[in-house]
């Protein structure tokens, strides 16, 4: 098979290799899609270590292709959607449905070879069938709006929440997909580019300003202090203190961008807002629908929009 593995900085390199096996537990699975997430852009320019010949690409879908020992519930051509994780299931953290979290976790395209060739022996744990109206294109956008989905549980957003989204990359976009989808009345965002405020507006923002302070200064009188903010730009910029400029009294705010530099915030803003400040990584079980089964529903129900974002 074919497989694109990094050669280093801004380079990748095709080889052939031979088609994995799955174990027992495991489904191996033809790979029709995968995404190109902001971080494996950090990945690609060197800015987060990657040893050479290492596979990216963890924004997976693709069909059932073959299934090892003591798999069930799964067919040959089942079109699935891939979570990125390989974990214990006994450790504290994975019985309480925060895999995520397990001490001993390996993610797909993080630190176990990922998705960018054409089979994967995966976990079957980490496959969720494709409804009709989700092609395998659609399907790997699940795991992005998977993660917007997680961020927004974490700050409990409730019907009738006012919701900033810092930034309008594909996070920010399936943030704001996920919040209008579980109950927010009115949702602001910024964006650099035009193309992304009509996808912004198309996903249903209500509002959507500029990316500088201007920007940031209008987001927060539109929201009048937003009940939740949600950062989802990373990189050195400096949205995470721009979250404590917009979020109201006692609001809530949710870091989904992955910062490469450290950050300065004014301590002061803690103690005059009250607000609460939650650090999201990827997605978990935390309740009785996993955020993967709750972002392939929203993914279904607004297949035709969602579309538009590849």
């Amino acid at each position: 098979m074919k497989q694109a593995s990094v050669a280093g900085p801004r380079a990748f390199e095709l080889k052939d290799v031979d088609v994995p096996q799955p174990e027992p537990g495991q489904a191996l699975v033809r790979v029709r899609s995968v995404g190109v997430c902001g971080s494996d852009l950090h990945f690609y320019r060197g800015e987060f270590p990657v040893p050479p010949g290492f596979v990216l690409g963890h924004e997976c879908a693709g069909e059932v292709e073959a299934l090892g020992e003591g798999v069930t519930g799964f067919a040959k051509g089942d079109r699935v959607a891939l979570e990125l994780f390989d974990v214990c299931l006994t450790c504290v953290q994975c019985r309480s449905g925060n895999y995520h979290l397990c001490p001993g976790r390996k993610a797909n395209g993080l630190n176990i070879p990922g998705g960018l060739r054409e089979y994967m022996a995966v976990p079957s744990y980490a496959l969720y069938k494709l409804p009709p109206e989700v092609d395998c294109e659609l399907g790997a956008l699940c795991e992005p709006l998977a993660v917007a989905v997680h961020g927004l549980r974490l700050v409990d957003l409730r019907f009738g929440d006012r919701v900033a989204v810092l930034g309008a990359g594909t996070i920010g976009l399936m943030a704001i997909a996920a919040a209008k989808a579980m109950g927010a009345t009115y949702i602001a965002a910024t964006a650099r580019h035009p193309h992304q405020k009509a996808m912004a507006e198309t996903l249903g923002a209500d509002a959507v300003f500029g990316d500088d302070a201007a920007g940031v200064g209008q987001i927060s009188a539109a929201t009048g202090g937003a009940d939740v903010v949600v950062e989802t730009v990373g990189g050195h910029a400096n949205t995470l203190a721009d979250a404590f400029t917009v979020v109201g009294l006692g609001g809530r705010i949710s870091v989904l961008g992955a910062f490469t530099q450290p950050v300065q915030i004014h301590p002061i803003m803690f103690f005059l807002k009250e607000p609460k400040v939650v650090g999201s990584n990827c997605y978990g079980r935390p309740g009785r629908r996993s955020d993967y089964e709750i972002a392939i529903e929203i993914m279904r129900r607004n297949a035709e929009s969602l579309r538009r974002c590849i």
